[in-house]
């Protein structure tokens, strides 16, 4: 049986939709510096999914597009099974990729996975193009979701996934258990498109990759919804697992990686065996890693450096401690302030993530939020207008109040990020106010002459020049038109 894994084309071909946050904190545009992510979330699941009698294949249409066009031509003949990887954004167009599949091919099983499935699997089931719904961790429910469509067999008991009875009727199975991380394969790297490197504008080295070496987050901010999606307890694959992973990396031509933990700096002894292994091993890849604001230390950020990392990327949301107090955050701006500055004393660069439009943000705040980045010294800054997610808190907080959210999907790829969503109910602030917050905060932060200046002088290689050209492209492009 071939199954595809697809990733479908959002806009136009080329476009850079990150698929790669599986719990729904997807981006795109000029906004992100044209950032790529490599789709190793899909090769995961397709890796995983293997089995006797099971052929995978991965198809990027967005970087592949003469090859979708192939698959439409020949009407996805051999495939017995298509599969996406789905978030509320872009459920709407999933299901639109959906429609035209089945047109060309009624017999073909159309699958969904990822977050809009897991907090949504009844939306979902309730379009006629979608014949099943994997939910929470996919791996394994995957695998046994595809051979049973393989063996013709019942799935009445597969754990983790929704499927219809009958035209009437919609069941949704208990969730599964949780993997041990070491379950997880090394994900075939092989199925990428061949002879395309995807861009990222902080990266060092190119081409890069993506990895994980964990699973959640020990942080419950209202806005995520990665406690539920992957539990409540941060999980992590062992060193030996990692170490091989990075081996196989390397072996590929891999020059750089991100691990795309949720949280990395979570447990600092599992992670000072890493890095000492890593130097060990004489692993010699550059790298990039999520951080919180109160979960480092010198000596962990030195064996890091010296292991290969040189960036580290926090949420620190807002400059605003009550604020952070409402997301649930468990840091502070004090925090923040010293974690930047110990980062910026180990040679590390760093990037920000800010959020406007949280309960409590007015114009007030959102300013003082725009000089507290600068004043971090923040390497790089990300700033956008906080979304409510299906799955979290805050998705629960607005649909008690209007219940017209339904499945939250009229948030969409075109929309994320930059236009409000809700946002008079969450922070009374119109959206149309906060867009041009974030229009200004990107040009208060990135067009400083200081700041460009101390960019151009820390550029080490002619390689470093062009992705910085190209990312400062695009912010260059946002910052001016405040179009994606």
């Amino acid at each position: 049986m071939k199954v595809l894994f697809l990733k479908p084309t959002i806009g136009k071909s080329g476009q850079n939709i990150v698929r790669d946050f599986v719990y729904g904190c997807w981006c795109n545009g000029r906004r992100i510096g044209g950032m790529q992510m490599p789709p190793i979330n899909e090769l995961y699941v397709a890796t995983h999914a293997r089995h006797e009698g099971i052929e995978v294949f991965f198809l990027d249409a967005q970087m592949q597009p003469d090859a979708y066009e192939r698959l439409l031509s020949n009407h996805f003949d051999g495939f017995k099974a298509t599969v996406i990887m789905c978030s509320t954004q872009s459920f709407r167009h999933d299901i639109e990729t959906f429609k035209v599949i089945k047109n060309l091919n009624p017999r073909l099983k159309t699958i969904l996975f990822g977050s809009h499935p897991t907090f949504m699997p009844e939306y979902c089931l309730q379009e006629d193009v979608v014949d099943y719904v994997v939910r929470r961790e996919p791996e394994e429910t995957m695998r046994q979701l595809l051979r049973a469509i393989l063996n013709n067999d019942s799935v009445r008991d597969i754990a983790g996934i929704g499927y219809k009875v009958n035209a009437h009727e919609i069941k949704v199975n208990p969730d599964r258990q949780f993997m041990e991380m070491d379950e997880l394969p090394i994900p075939d790297r092989s199925l990428l498109p061949p002879d395309i490197d995807y861009f990222n504008p902080v990266v060092k080295k190119m081409p890069y990759t993506t990895m994980q070496a964990s699973r959640g987050c020990p942080a419950r901010c209202i806005f995520c919804t990665v406690p539920y999606f992957y539990g409540n307890k941060t999980r992590f694959r062992s060193v030996d697992k990692v170490i091989e992973e990075l081996q196989e990396i390397k072996r590929l031509g891999y020059r750089e990686f991100f691990f795309r933990d949720e949280t990395f700096t979570a447990h600092k002894k599992r992670n000072i065996e890493l890095c000492e292994m890593m130097i060990k091993k004489n692993i010699n890849l550059s790298w990039i890693a999520n951080a919180r604001v109160d979960m480092i230390d010198k000596e962990s950020l030195l064996l890091m450096k010296k292991a290969g990392c040189h960036m580290l990327k926090f949420g620190v949301e807002t400059g605003n401690d009550k604020i952070l107090r409402n997301y649930k955050k468990g840091t502070t701006c004090s925090q923040a302030e010293n974690a930047f500055r110990l980062a910026r004393s180990m040679g590390l660069s760093t990037h920000a993530h800010i959020v406007f439009g949280g309960p409590g943000e007015n114009p007030g705040t959102i300013n003082k939020t725009i000089a507290f980045v600068k004043r971090l010294k923040a390497t790089t800054a990300s700033f956008g207008i906080l979304t409510p997610y299906p799955g979290t808190e805050l998705f629960e907080m607005v649909a008690a109040k209007h219940s017209e959210i339904k499945d939250g999907s009229d948030s969409n790829m075109a929309n994320l990020h930059t236009t409000g969503f809700f946002s008079e109910t969450i922070c009374q602030m119109k959206g149309e106010v906060l867009s041009r917050s974030v229009v200004s905060a990107y040009r208060q932060f990135y067009l400083r002459p200081n700041y460009l200046l101390e960019r151009l002088l820390k550029i080490n290689s002619f390689e470093e020049l062009m992705i910085l050209a190209v990312a400062g492209l695009n912010i260059f492009k946002f910052s001016i038109t405040g179009e994606k």
